[in-house]
């Protein structure tokens, strides 16, 4: 009789987050594969790369590839661990405030963020989804 086999446990997924004002790529480029090269030392499945560019990633209201990665990790997250990687969090904005904002956001999709230097913001309960506590009544 054969004992039953655990469950294969899947890699998690990286999606890889950018933003790019400017024309040359080459700066890009190199951010972009710093993420490929930490991934695949953390053994982690990358899933795609999401890049907002020109006005796109001036601006911390109008992010469409942000807005599109997040809708996708959430898809993942419900069978998946799922981790938003970026080379640094100035990736996300400059501003403070409305880095963590966009974090918050990666949190509420069921991921939580890393970058390529290993910062991280740790996954809250439940998977990496953001928790309110219950009210009492």
């Amino acid at each position: 009789m054969t004992e039953p086999q655990a469950p294969v446990q899947q890699a998690p997924l990286a999606f890889i987050y950018d933003r790019h004002a400017t024309a040359t790529k080459t700066i890009l480029g190199i951010r972009i594969e710093d993420c490929r090269t930490y991934a695949t030392l953390k053994g982690w499945e990358v899933a795609g790369v999401w890049i907002d560019e020109g006005y796109d990633a001036l601006g911390d209201d109008h992010r469409p590839e942000f807005d599109g990665m997040c809708r996708a990790m959430e898809q993942f997250a419900r069978s998946r661990r799922v981790i938003c990687l970026a080379q640094g969090w100035d990736r996300f904005s400059r501003d403070e405030t409305n880095s963590a904002s966009l974090r918050r956001r990666i949190a509420a999709a069921g991921g939580y963020c890393e970058t390529a230097s290993g910062e991280t913001d740790p996954p809250q309960a439940g998977n990496g989804r953001l928790t309110t506590p219950a009210i009492p009544t």
